[in-house]
């Protein structure tokens, strides 16, 4: 964590989403105070050119819609020609609607990151865990759900929920930061997505970058929580607070 966190603030790196505009502006924040810069489109015209100067690309599919899917899939095969990591963030994928525009996506794009609650993972391992919309309901840590989407997907899984669990299908961790708050406030999901193209950009191995991100964001969370006497209302201004110190906390190191 700490030495992803420095290169971070060192390398500045551009992380390119196709956000979820209910959490955009969180999102960019948390990008932001980690070092890193954030830029978002709306736009298959400039996908490929916006790309190029980016570092990572994050697709996030919480409020999309058909007319998006030519956007998604020329930010995400821009990205796999260039060599440069992509983030799914599938928001409430068993949604017959949405499980079909991540299935035709993933036919056309290589995803290296898939970040998402249990019950979002499950549906790539085609196992049963308890959800609703945009929640989990079951917050058993679900391991052998993760290991298999990783298996089934190729990708690196973060599953995020009371213990978090990053996976290749090989390597599995668990880490047990947490705090009530982060489920409270919508978008702290999005902004971990956001983040990981942050640290997936100057990570030298995808799983590190998946362990290094649940870890901050969980750190943070828990940090910020006694900040605000476990109360939801300043908890995102106390959370990018932390946030902001952890990473340059570490630069000062």
């Amino acid at each position: 964590m700490t030495t992803l966190l420095a290169k971070i603030y060192e390398q500045h790196p551009l992380v390119l989403n196709v956000a979820n505009l209910v959490t955009m502006q969180r999102v960019a924040d948390a990008i932001n105070v980690l070092g890193a810069s954030p830029l978002m489109t709306n736009e298959a015209a400039e996908a490929a050119d916006l790309v190029s100067i980016a570092h990572a690309v994050t697709l996030n599919i919480g409020t999309v819609s058909e007319n998006q899917f030519d956007l998604f899939v020329a930010a995400g095969q821009a990205a796999n020609a260039q060599g440069k990591p992509v983030i799914l963030d599938p928001v409430a994928v068993s949604v017959p609607f949405r499980g079909d525009f991540v299935r035709r996506l993933m036919n056309e794009v290589k995803i290296d990151f898939i970040r998402g609650n249990a019950a979002e993972i499950a549906w790539f391992s085609e196992m049963n865990v308890a959800g609703q919309g945009i929640d989990a309901l079951d917050t058993n840590a679900n391991i052998e759900s993760a290991q298999v989407a990783a298996q089934k997907t190729g990708a690196v899984i973060v599953q995020t929920g009371v213990v978090d669990v990053v996976t290749d299908g090989e390597t599995t961790h668990e880490i047990t930061y947490h705090s009530p708050l982060l489920a409270i406030n919508v978008g702290a999901g999005d902004m971990v997505t956001g983040m990981l193209g942050a640290f997936a950009a100057v990570a030298e191995r995808p799983i590190d970058a998946g362990v290094a991100v649940v870890q901050t964001m969980g750190l943070a969370g828990e940090r910020a929580s006694t900040k605000v006497s476990q109360l939801p209302g300043n908890f995102v201004g106390a959370l990018m607070d932390e946030l902001y110190q952890l990473a340059t906390a570490e630069v000062r190191a």
